[in-house]
């Protein structure tokens, strides 16, 4: 599935683009082809092993029901609902709703089944393939816009080139209108608080606990003196700090004992993950930094870099101790989270030995009571969101 959802987002943008989808549309179709099976995803289910032509339903309605609150994402949500509904079903739901939005998500419908031929699966069809089996696909399932514009881009010579370029990233593939789009500072803490939900949500054993870390970690951040700037920033590096366990498999974060050595080092790939992840986008250096380092240790014997103390800044300092100290105060399914008393000593003993910063640790210690109340209140709140969302209702 490598690059999978990067070359659906892409055709889907191709097709649209081709059609005379409006920029402000085209960004909707491009979100909402990154993201089509952000649902299975979070379920947990092994993307290789989806059937394309079995019953879908169910991940297309998880990946709008995680979309759809976030206000850049509520239009690409619909689109991400529909993207297995074939255009004979999609021409009775229009009836009711957005047809522009519909046939978004039949392009990406189209996209999707393109690239399952072209390199998903056993059966992998050459390009020339690919365009005979379209060509014989009905109206009933794929509007004729959509495939005309896919038989029209084929001809012209310029589809397989742009879909299937893997190096050059994205938004250099893009036009400069399209990617003309800005959002402020505080809409960028909002929309991390969205990957909060798709981080935890893969598991139950950790379903609350980015929301601990990033609480914990602001706190911390105004004990230690960081202005009102630093604190968003510090919210911000909370929110991404475990953005790298999107890459690791969902049955290692559910073991609830020892890990194997070789599944150790998997988990322990999450933080190089959350670095190139976050050090891709432009304007993120300090806030890359403070989130992923949250495993590196003053005595050198962190990872992934084993970065020592002059090398670790505050931010950086604070985002550990809030790790450690959310990973062991908190509740989860295979165990209580430690009492104070313990919590404390483990602080203490990690401290003594150069693991964390001595200072923040004292902070820790200090405003025990209240900063373990605000983190209680915090992840029982998100673990409220997560039942509601397994149960369906959310």
């Amino acid at each position: 599935m490598t690059g999978h959802h990067r070359r659906v987002g892409m055709a889907s943008v191709m097709f649209g683009s081709h059609l005379g989808i409006a920029a402000p549309s085209l960004v909707d179709l491009l979100l909402a082809g990154l993201l089509h099976d952000i649902g299975a995803f979070s379920m947990g289910r092994p993307l290789d092993g989806l059937k394309f032509d079995s019953d879908l339903e169910e991940h297309a309605v998880v990946g709008y029901r995680l979309l759809r609150d976030h206000p850049f994402l509520e239009r690409a949500s619909r689109a991400v609902l529909y993207h297995h509904t074939s255009w004979k079903d999609l021409r009775v739901i229009r009836q009711e709703g957005d047809h522009e939005t519909l046939l978004m998500a039949n392009l990406i419908n189209l996209a999707d089944r393109v690239d399952i031929l072209r390199r998903v699966g056993t059966r992998k069809y050459e390009r020339k393939d690919v365009e005979r089996t379209v060509a014989g696909f009905s109206s009933d399932m794929y509007a004729p816009e959509a495939l005309r514009a896919f038989t029209e881009l084929v001809d012209n010579g310029i589809f397989w080139a742009l879909m299937e370029d893997q190096e050059m990233p994205v938004r250099d593939l893009l036009s400069r209108e399209l990617l003309d789009v800005r959002i402020t500072p505080d809409q960028l803490i909002d929309f991390s608080g969205f990957f909060t939900r798709i981080i935890d949500f893969r598991s139950r054993h950790t379903a609350t606990h980015t929301a601990g870390v990033a609480e914990s970690a602001v706190l911390l951040a105004r004990f230690a003196g960081m202005d009102e700037q630093e604190q968003k920033s510090m919210r911000l590096a909370g929110n991404l700090h475990d953005i790298g366990k999107l890459a690791v498999p969902t049955e290692l974060l559910d073991k609830p004992g020892a890990l194997e050595k070789d599944e150790y080092v998997r988990v322990q790939d999450h933080a190089t993950v959350c670095a190139k992840v976050l050090r891709s986008i432009p304007g993120l250096g300090e806030v890359a930094d403070w989130a992923c380092q949250h495993h590196e240790r003053l005595n050198g014997k962190g990872y992934p870099l084993g970065l020592t103390a002059d090398q670790l800044s505050l931010g950086s300092r604070i985002m550990q101790v809030a790790d450690v100290h959310t990973a062991i105060t908190e509740d989860r399914p295979y165990r209580k989270g430690m009492s104070r008393d313990k919590a404390v000593a483990v602080l203490r003993s990690m401290a003594d030995k150069g693991f964390l910063d001595a200072d923040i640790v004292d902070l820790v210690i200090d405003n025990h009571d209240y900063l373990d109340a605000v983190r209680s209140m915090v992840q029982s709140r998100a673990l409220s969101e997560f039942e509601r969302f397994a149960r369906g209702i959310g």
